[in-house]
């Protein structure tokens, strides 16, 4: 049970299905879980020792509030791990994997069309996670897995508009890249889908802070 909940909760979070600043409580998430509080108590805890969410002074825990400088620190450091990701990805790539990349782009934009950013963001988690297995190392998934958890709150800020439909054509050039066991041109695309997504979560960020201090 105490896993069960925390992989619920943990892939809710890479799916963007909390927000910047969101509070976090037992009682609401047991409710959600249908569970005891203990094992939502654990996930909690495990999830604020990875980052996922913050702890604060009065016990009460949260997401993390939105910070411009920590989605750049985040991207940079996926762009290196998933970058490499990729890159061995391809070096490896099978017609299974090249084939299951481009099932969950097409999910992905079938999800843009019906403005449905959560289950996008739950098929781009698979995507990038085939991409982590196919890597074959498995010392490197637990940390993109870390990272994923970090910047879930931050991707869930995003819209379906013009830019994200840039993020999800990185993916395609991805996938091309597999095809041809192009380690360079995974790395590359890998790393562009990264950074779109984030250039793109503080712009957003930024024209709402402006409207409401307005």
């Amino acid at each position: 049970m105490h896993e069960r909940v925390y992989s619920a909760l943990a892939d809710a979070v890479m799916a963007g299905a909390f927000v910047p600043g969101q509070k976090v409580t037992v009682r609401e998430l047991a409710s959600r879980f249908a569970t005891s509080p203990m094992p939502v108590r654990e996930a909690i805890r495990r999830l604020v020792t990875q980052q996922a969410f913050e702890a604060l002074p009065n016990r009460t825990v949260r997401v993390p509030a939105f910070s411009p400088a920590k989605v750049q620190d985040l991207c940079r450091v996926r762009c290196m791990l998933e970058g490499t990701a990729a890159a061995w990805a391809a070096e490896r790539a099978t017609p299974e994997l090249v084939a299951k990349v481009r099932k969950l782009l097409n999910v992905e934009l079938a999800a843009f069309q019906r403005d449905d950013l959560h289950r996008l963001l739950q098929a781009d988690r698979e995507l990038h996670l085939t991409v982590w297995r196919g890597a074959e190392a498995p010392s490197l998934l637990p940390c993109c897995e870390m990272l994923r958890l970090q910047i879930g709150p931050y991707l869930g800020e995003l819209v379906c508009d013009a830019r994200l439909l840039a993020t999800l054509e990185e993916h395609g050039r991805l996938a091309d890249a597999l095809e041809r066991r192009d380690p360079a041109g995974a790395r590359e695309a890998i790393a562009r889908n990264i950074a779109t997504s984030a250039d793109h979560a503080i712009d957003l960020w930024s024209k709402r802070t402006e409207k409401s201090v307005a």
